[in-house]
């Protein structure tokens, strides 16, 4: 796809904010992309009119993860009063528009200890792969999509990896299947 036009930062944040209106709660310019954050009622509008606006055609899907914005957010005493606080969790979406090279990245702020965000699979076909990691990984459900099974993890695992709440088992606890050094080996892989 050639490049019909290459769109400057005040410029695409003008088009941006008058394509998605109010469905986002804040959009500023961060480093000549466009952040946009907004709630997850209104994600699978938003990226809809991203890809299909004619002056800003974000049609290239790059990623989707999840960030956990929280310090140890299930620690003892983490919510102020005494009460355990549920995860910060985020979803982060980033779209590129080749004819405009105009890049654009969405926050969707997550509440609740079981969080869910709709999924854009039926907008962006490729972030199908993404959800299921994001899934597995940070534990978020993404409502509309058809299978997250996990990618990496056996189906018994418990926790999700990339909370930063997920402890590792020690090896006191659980013995490490694999040698370090040879001397481990020759043990059986124990050293």
């Amino acid at each position: 796809m050639p490049v019909v036009e290459r769109v400057g930062a005040e410029q695409a944040l003008e088009r941006v904010t008058e394509a998605v209106g109010n469905l986002a709660s804040e959009i500023k310019p961060v480093f000549g992309h466009v952040d946009i954050t907004c709630a997850p009622k209104d994600l699978v509008e938003l990226v809809t009119k991203l890809r299909d606006a004619d002056d800003i055609q974000c049609r290239f899907f790059t990623f989707l993860s999840g960030v956990d914005r929280s310090e140890f957010g299930l620690e003892e005493g983490a919510g102020g009063d005494g009460s355990p606080r549920p995860p910060q969790l985020e979803v982060l979406i980033h779209l590129y528009s080749p004819s405009r090279v105009l890049h654009a990245t969405i926050h969707v702020p997550l509440e609740g200890e079981e969080p869910v965000c709709p999924s854009i699979s039926s907008v962006f076909r490729g972030a199908l792969w993404h959800e299921r990691e994001t899934h597995e990984m940070f534990g978020i459900d993404f409502d509309g999509h058809p299978g997250l099974l996990n990618l990496y993890l056996p189906e018994d695992f418990a926790g999700h990896p990339l909370r930063r709440s997920f402890r590792l088992p020690s090896r006191a606890v659980k013995s490490w299947p694999g040698a370090k050094d040879p001397g481990e080996a020759a043990a059986g892989g124990r050293g």
